[in-house]
């Protein structure tokens, strides 16, 4: 076999993997260079592109370079002049006021949830999860014929579809990893040439392994995790309207930075910035808060030491205080985390009326978590994010990285893969399957901004409004507090303001 076959049909492989399909002009372009096709590929995943890729496509991914992070934006002084940023030149005349509301709950888990907890809830769980990741994998146009662990004796090549029971290192640098599936369970040797995609594998994710029958093994030359399709194609806004996230702001903590978010109420009232960013302003039709909206009360020991408001129900008074500010034309949607007066374990439902009253009296649409909602025909998947810190540890992610492992999420398809640090209520459907495709993913919880586009879907972590707690200060971890995101949802072009200068 010649070195320029073997090159052409270890590049198709490539692409096949990756589930991607090309037109014959662009195999070619991409055979008369060797590294092309893995450029081609890194850039899709960061920027998401077409299923079909044609050489136009090529060579403008390879021109542009990939995906563009957003701006940043520090919002000026009441005098002050702003620098101007080309991503913010002033899209056609709009007022938000002037624009009918258009709001949709997809999914909100505070009706459908509710369990007993038995062992037999706990199982049929897992079943459900399965099912739903599995069907997702098997859309996929690479995962085809997949094998049941019971059938797998009969095939010297073998594609099984399971959950990852167990993970094991090798000191050769090899992993072995079992699936189990509704059959039974399998072994499968990870060879050192896939550690490095084997790295991403975490506990109780759903996957669907290739490989080689060798003995009682299976040798795998491939891992497929469901993943957001190449082809999707996010939604957009007929309307420039901009949405604005922000999670986190701790009402009734003594870390919560008053001044940042009075600046940031300013900023909505159009009272900050000269007549362009206020311009801009007006434009702002959606307010949407990621949880952890109070700070609580019992949620760590020794919390009351680090309460400027120790009533719960008070801590929502002052949340309304400040948020019934905000013009009524911006519909403001709010999950809870958890510091929020509702159960620990994911799925949340809503914050009861009970605790949040004063949020509903000012119109908050208060839902649970996650929650997928339409603003404007966008599809928002809001997740507060307390898996987050199990994703960033056993990936070895970097804390200040949150967007990384909102990723990871997203590539398996699932909230919460890993059972056990997390609490996860054993729900009859398992709510925290991404079976949706948003078109933004937004998340807090760890109280870093963070900010990617993956496959076409807007991943931001929005911050906080809270200071560094002792805790945090003992961790290492330094917050990136008052710097929430705007997206217009018509060019979905994505920028960081920052509200913490004077």
């Amino acid at each position: 076999m010649t070195d320029a076959l073997q090159m052409a049909k270890r590049t198709v492989k490539e692409l096949l993997e990756a589930g991607l399909q090309v037109t014959p002009e662009a195999l070619s372009t991409m055979l008369a260079n060797p590294n092309l096709a893995s450029l081609v590929i890194s850039r899709i995943r960061d920027a998401g592109g077409a299923l079909v890729l044609t050489e136009d496509d090529i060579k403008k991914i390879v021109e542009e370079g990939g995906a563009q992070k957003a701006a940043s934006i520090n919002t000026p002084s009441k005098e002050e002049e702003p620098k101007a940023t080309p991503i913010l030149e002033l899209k056609p005349a709009l007022t938000a006021s002037e624009v009918d509301e258009e709001f949709e709950v997809v999914m909100d888990p505070t009706r459908v949830i509710g369990t007993s907890g038995t062992l037999d809830d706990f199982v049929n769980y897992f079943k459900d999860r399965y099912m739903r990741l599995s069907n997702l994998l098997l859309k996929r146009g690479d995962v085809k014929g997949a094998h049941k662990t019971s059938e797998v004796g009969k095939f010297k090549e073998a594609r099984v579809i399971g959950i990852v029971k167990e993970i094991s290192k090798v000191r050769s640098g090899s992993m072995t990893i079992e699936l189990e599936d509704l059959d039974g369970t399998v072994s499968v040797l990870i060879p050192v040439t896939l550690a490095d995609k084997a790295r991403n594998l975490m506990l109780d994710q759903v996957v669907c392994v290739e490989g080689k029958k060798n003995g009682s093994y299976i040798v795998a030359n491939n891992i497929i995790w469901p993943d957001i399709p190449f082809d999707h194609k996010p939604r957009r806004a007929n309307d420039p309207v901009i949405a604005v996230f922000i999670s986190d702001t701790h009402f009734g903590s003594k870390k919560f930075m008053e001044k940042p978010f009075v600046r940031f109420i300013e900023w909505l009232r159009g009272e900050r910035g000269d007549e362009k960013i206020r311009a801009l302003t007006k434009q702002v039709k959606y307010l949407v808060i990621g949880g952890d909206i109070v700070d609580g009360v019992g949620v760590y020991p020794d919390q009351e030491k680090e309460l400027a408001v120790e009533e719960l129900y008070t801590q929502y008074e002052v949340a309304a205080s400040y948020l019934e500010r905000i013009p009524d034309y911006v519909k403001i949607i709010a999950i809870p985390g958890g510091h929020d007066a509702t159960r620990q374990a994911l799925p949340q439902p809503a914050i009861p009326r009970e605790y949040g009253e004063p949020l509903y009296e000012i119109g908050v649409e208060v839902l649970g978590d996650p929650a997928y909602f339409k603003i404007h025909g966008v599809e928002v998947l809001c997740f507060h994010g307390d898996s987050l810190n199990d994703v960033m540890a056993t990936l070895s992610i970097d804390p200040h990285h949150p967007e990384k492992a909102m990723v990871e999420l997203l590539r398996g398809r699932h909230l919460a893969p890993i059972y056990g640090s997390t609490p996860i209520s054993p729900e009859p459907i398992d709510l925290l399957v991404i079976e949706r495709v948003p078109d933004v993913f937004h998340c807090g919880h760890l109280h870093v901004n963070g900010q990617e586009n993956y496959r076409g879907v807007v991943v931001i972590n929005s911050g906080t409004f809270q200071d560094q707690t002792d805790y945090q200060r003992s961790m290492g971890l330094t917050p990136t507090p008052g710097r929430p995101y705007i997206i217009n949802l018509k060019d979905f072009w994505v920028a960081q303001l920052d509200f913490t200068g004077d």
